[in-house]
């Protein structure tokens, strides 16, 4: 008896190490894994042409759309759930973020600036309405 299989991609999680992509066939009916293989998260961005844009909507969040341009002929981009500008600036500013980045306050009084930049649009924007 035959059985029915889809080709499944999983993403590398922050939790796995050895940052990988899993790509391999499982069972449509069971999700029982058939045949995987684990490439380098670098070396699939090195081989793999995947174009990115992102966008923010006018209440304020985040949407990034991908597209691999060799394979989605024609097909609209991938989108991911839109995330708050709110919640990117409080990732951003996270102790363990500054200190993984190892922020310094010239590049933190540098987004400060960008954001008081992008507020005073804003202020102009409604007062234009």
């Amino acid at each position: 008896m035959p059985v029915d299989l889809e080709p499944f991609i999983e993403l590398p999680g922050r939790d796995r190490a050895g940052q990988a992509y899993r790509f391999g066939y499982r069972c449509k009916e069971t999700g029982v894994p058939a045949a995987i293989v684990e490439i380098a998260a670098t070396t699939v961005a090195q081989f793999v042409p995947l174009q990115v844009s992102a966008r923010m909507t006018t209440d304020g969040k985040i949407v990034v759309h991908a597209q691999l341009p060799d394979v989605d002929h024609g097909t609209p981009s991938r989108e991911s759930e839109a995330i708050s500008l709110v919640e990117l600036v409080e990732a951003a500013l996270s102790v363990d973020n500054l200190r993984m980045e190892e922020a310094s306050r010239r590049e933190l009084r540098s987004f400060l600036r960008a954001l008081e930049i992008s507020i005073q649009r804003v202020r102009i924007a409604l007062a234009a309405m």
